[in-house]
């Protein structure tokens, strides 16, 4: 999948669910024509998931056809995507800025302490510092603590869009009902293409920023080179605190690297005392001296830190994937997830009746329709037999369902370290999820007590090194429940490969 994808994507679904009641987007414009292939007859050769994002993607590109056709204001949700920064042309900017830069300056006298190529080097290392900042800092905190190029990115991707929203409010062939649909569309789309191609757009701005900048250290050497045939430059200090040691030492470690590279010595104590005053000694020297530090520390690092953010982002690139564990997402790919999962339901002194539709349609939302659902007979209290299907063949998660009107005890303690046990020996990939069936007190709406008891539960679970799942209105929606689940799976999520 591709940014440009995932945008149409993105687009489509804050479009849907900021139009709940099909007013703006009726029924049959949601699905494109010639779609009516179950998705369980797929040979086995296919992979489900990878045909159900391929369709979500066939949908959204055929949905926002026809919204930007029925409303053109939907055009400006890609434009930041079409703009195209032109590598090369930004290289040879940088080269050109370089060259005309001139570092010396008219007079031909240079500065050994005072020299321009000294205040980029330090620059260097500050940004240097930074990379490794960034490195170590763990990733939240850096996001929140550099507010520049994500700031950037926002203001590219937001101004096409916040000039199409002004010129919306002033359309008065529009009802202020679509107006606010659009308006609040584009801006939910924003903010989740932001979120999901944020790391993608920060790293391809930095791979150019980084050859940017070794563009512009190789056209102020190239200049510098250059100009050096046609003028005489001469070299000099002056300090009000340091002496020609000082300086000597100062220097001998700055060109060291360039001393070795070129396998000229650095001069001595009494050559450096001699250049002190007015600039007269021939600069040929230390030219080279600069040229070989700044080609060592700024341009082959640059490059270096370039080529290696030019290669994640193409990583990034490619691996640009759907939120699947959205509740939005978990229902189009409804069809194409589950397959070779085994969903054992053990209600734990509880009835759970398998003509529950609600219950059993959670589940097919959870895990998708390919998965073999089965609700098991009721485990009797204080048994710790786990009940588990001895088929190897598949993956399997069990579903222990407990009734939170029943108080937690230590013997359902002992049955999930039982049943964790048991789905350990396993050796497959299989899952644990702690269910608390919160019906009986969402019947009589006592919210206080269904809090306790739900704590008292999540207490229990936790100390089993698990997370329960509160399943709570059977009769309303359960965006909150999907939206948790992958953080209550054991040992980890599921996305619904096999």
């Amino acid at each position: 999948m591709t940014l440009a994808q995932l945008a149409k994507v993105f687009l489509v679904q804050a479009c849907e669910e900021h139009d709940p009641d099909h007013k703006f987007i009726l029924r049959y414009e949601r699905e494109p024509p010639g779609h009516g292939n179950d998705p369980r007859d797929c040979t086995a050769a296919e992979d489900p998931m990878r045909a159900g994002d391929a369709r979500v993607i066939e949908r959204a590109e055929y949905i926002v056809d026809r919204l930007t056709q029925k409303h053109p204001v939907f055009n400006s949700a890609f434009a930041a995507l079409r703009i195209k920064i032109p590598v090369t042309l930004l290289i040879g900017c940088a080269l050109v800025g370089g060259f005309l830069a001139d570092p010396i300056g008219p007079a031909g006298h240079i500065n050994l302490l005072n020299f321009p190529l000294l205040t980029l080097l330090l620059w260097h290392a500050v940004a240097y510092i930074g990379v490794l900042y960034s490195m170590v800092v763990p990733r939240p905190s850096r996001d929140r603590s550099q507010p520049g190029l994500p700031g950037m990115v926002e203001w590219l991707l937001g101004l096409s869009v916040k000039g199409r929203l002004s010129r919306l409010r002033s359309d008065h062939a529009q009802s202020s009902d679509e107006q606010q649909w659009m308006a609040a569309s584009l801006a939910t789309y924003a903010a989740r293409l932001l979120h999901s191609g944020h790391e993608l757009l920060i790293t391809h701005a930095r791979s150019m920023l980084h050859a940017a900048a070794a563009a512009l250290a190789i056209g102020v050497i190239a200049g510098l080179y250059l100009r050096g045939f046609s003028f005489l430059y001469k070299a000099g200090w002056d300090s009000t605190f340091m002496e020609a040691e000082g300086v000597h030492t100062f220097l001998s470690i700055l060109f060291a690297p360039a001393s070795w590279f070129l396998g000229t010595p650095m001069p001595g104590v009494e050559a450096i005392a001699n250049l002190q005053g007015t600039a007269r000694a021939n600069a040929a020297i230390w030219i080279h001296f600069w040229a070989i530090t700044t080609v060592l520390f700024i341009v082959l690092p640059r490059t270096l830190l370039a080529s290696t953010a030019w290669m994640r982002k193409a990583r990034l690139a490619a691996d640009v994937q759907l939120p699947s564990n959205e509740p939005y997402f978990r229902r189009l790919l409804n069809p194409y997830r589950g397959k070779g999962l085994l969903v054992e339901v053990l209600p734990y002194s509880h009835r759970v009746k398998e003509a529950d539709d609600r219950f059993l349609a959670f589940l097919s939302d959870a895990f998708g329709v390919l998965a073999d659902i089965h609700v098991g007979n009721s485990v009797q209290y204080g048994d710790r037999h786990s009940h588990v299907p001895a088929d190897f063949d598949r993956g399997l998660c069990v579903v222990v369902v407990f009734n939170v009107a029943q108080a937690p005890e230590e013997t359902h303690g002992e049955f999930l370290e039982e049943l964790k046990a048991t789905i350990r020996g396993r050796g497959q990939p299989n899952m644990l999820l702690v269910l608390l069936d919160c019906e009986a007190y969402a019947q009589i709406d006592h919210e206080k007590r269904l809090k306790e008891r739900c704590q008292a539960w999540a207490t229990l679970a936790k100390e089993c090194g698990l997370h329960a799942l509160k399943y709570r209105d059977p009769f309303g929606p359960t965006d909150g429940e999907l939206q948790a689940l992958p953080n209550c799976l054991w040992p980890g999520d599921f996305r619904g490969e096999k």
